[in-house]
């Protein structure tokens, strides 16, 4: 009997613009993951000149399978970032299943933040920025995310 193909999971990245070398340096690894089958991703990019940037958004995060979250203090002091999309998101891992995980970037107190009590990665809750090797802090989160994914297809 022939296994059914595990169909990619749709992934939502949310990030501050402050800390766009830091994502630049994790879409490699989320690249990786697209070419092997196991995420189907989007990035900000695909959105062209002269249209409204939350009509294309705001669908896609309504769709995802899985929020990652770059959290730097730059993400909270978004008002988009910090308000409405992290909103959204928490609603639907509470109604649907949709995975929220937080990628600590750099230090910030989380404490009355809607993620506050949710397991952030790298797991040792050290940020991607106080990593001597940040390719360790990187590889961290992959394996994380990797584990995420296979949770996702035993339940579905």
């Amino acid at each position: 009997m022939a296994t059914k193909p595990k169909q990619p999971i749709s992934i939502y990245l949310s990030y501050a613009k402050k800390d766009e070398a830091l994502k630049l340096e994790f879409e490699d690894y989320l690249a990786i993951m697209q070419q092997n089958g196991l995420i189907s991703g989007w990035v900000e990019r695909q959105v062209q000149s002269g249209i409204d940037w939350s009509q294309i958004i705001d669908p896609r995060l309504l769709t995802a399978d899985l929020v990652l979250l770059l959290v730097s203090p730059a993400l909270l002091a978004s008002g988009y970032c910090s308000g409405a999309e992290i909103r959204k998101a928490f609603e639907r891992s509470k109604t649907n299943g949709t995975r929220v995980i937080p990628i600590n970037l750099h230090y910030v107190n989380l404490k009355g933040s809607p993620f506050e009590a949710i397991v952030s990665i790298p797991r040792n809750a050290r940020p991607v920025s106080s990593w001597p090797d940040r390719s360790e802090a990187w590889r961290n989160i992959d394996t994380e995310i990797r584990i995420v994914i296979e949770q996702y297809h035993l339940r579905y």
